[in-house]
């Protein structure tokens, strides 16, 4: 009994320790937030949304993993921590990347017009 609470134990440490690592190892997080730069220092890209999940550390928010310079055959990937909208996967917004150094990038805004394209593909889709 003492046995399996410890493999049970450990089995969930490995589990909680993985999935934060993962969380930081995102190849633009480098800790920095958007209030540090100037706005002109950056521009719009269009970005799409790879996951959308719940933070546990930050009550009633979300951690959005993104892409980003879509039309490369590897896009960039980003994630962003305390987004309070709740986007869906393979959904597309607005990400804001450094005109330096195109591998910072923040959570811009969603376009109403990509709402309007998703909400018209699901309508399709349902047809």
């Amino acid at each position: 009994m003492i046995l399996t609470k410890r493999i049970l134990t450990l089995i969930f440490l490995i589990i909680a320790g993985n999935s934060f690592l993962s969380c930081s190892n995102s190849k633009n997080n480098k800790g920095l937030k958007y209030e540090y730069y100037d706005p002109e220092e950056f521009y719009a890209v269009i970005g799409r949304v790879k996951k959308n999940r719940f933070s546990y550390q930050l009550p009633r928010t979300n951690i959005l993993f993104y892409e980003y310079f879509l039309e490369k055959e590897k896009p960039l990937e980003g994630y962003e921590k305390g987004i309070r909208v709740s986007l869906k996967k393979g959904e597309k917004f607005i990400v804001l990347v450094h005109k330096k150094d195109s591998t910072i990038s923040f959570f811009g805004y969603v376009d109403p017009r990509f709402r309007k394209e998703s909400f018209e593909e699901a309508r399709k889709k349902s047809e």
